[in-house]
């Protein structure tokens, strides 16, 4: 008995996903892509992006005063 629900419980690890043809075969989506995909081709993602923070950074002193209350 309890070899057979050992089996049962290994037969439902198997994947649906087996036996969908990878690596260059259609797959699920049949003629709903081309063979390559280009994604956000031409993107700039970070052309604007300001290489540093302006101005002074804020003072660490009250976040070293709550660490130091909750280590009590």
């Amino acid at each position: 008995m309890p070899l057979a629900a050992l089996l049962l419980a290994l037969s439902g690890c198997g994947s649906p996903e087996t036996s969908r043809a990878r690596g260059g075969g259609p797959g699920a989506d049949v003629g709903n892509r081309k063979p390559t995909v280009h994604m956000h081709e031409g993107a700039r993602v970070f052309e604007h992006t300001p290489k540093f923070i302006p101005g002074a950074h804020p003072s660490l002193a009250p976040a070293s005063q709550a660490d130091q209350l909750s280590r009590r």
